[in-house]
């Protein structure tokens, strides 16, 4: 079963997305900042990560710095959720332009693309 980081520090949002990944059949970890999320992803090796940006201490852009950089993580997947206002300009040459989700996100695209992304379907 694919395992998916979700590393959301607003409550309601991270319990959103855990839910909708759980009724699609993941398990599902979370971290409520970028470095319980960094330090998760080092021990549990997610198939996925989804990941906001706009966090306390350690934001999403360190996480997503530091994952690409660390052995054993730079292929992991990596969907962004944010509401920042310019994150397709920020971040689609990083994760590319599908995997780039502003708040509020449509759900159905959110987890259709999870599940095109651990089905190998298209480019990450």
């Amino acid at each position: 079963m694919p395992l998916i980081l979700i590393v959301e520090d607003d409550p309601t949002v991270q319990n959103l997305i855990r839910t909708m990944m759980e009724t699609e059949g993941y398990e599902v970890i979370t971290a409520a900042d970028g470095l319980e999320g960094l330090l998760k992803a080092e021990i549990r090796h997610p198939s996925l990560v989804i990941l906001d940006i706009m966090m306390p201490n350690v934001d999403g852009e360190r996480v997503l710095e530091e994952m690409r950089s660390r052995e054993g993580l730079t292929d992991v997947p990596i969907l962004i959720v944010t509401g920042r206002a310019d994150a397709h300009n920020a971040f689609d040459r990083l994760v590319g332009a599908r995997n780039v989700f502003p708040k509020p996100f449509d759900p159905d695209g959110l987890t259709g693309r999870v599940a095109d992304l651990l089905a190998g379907k298209g480019p990450p």
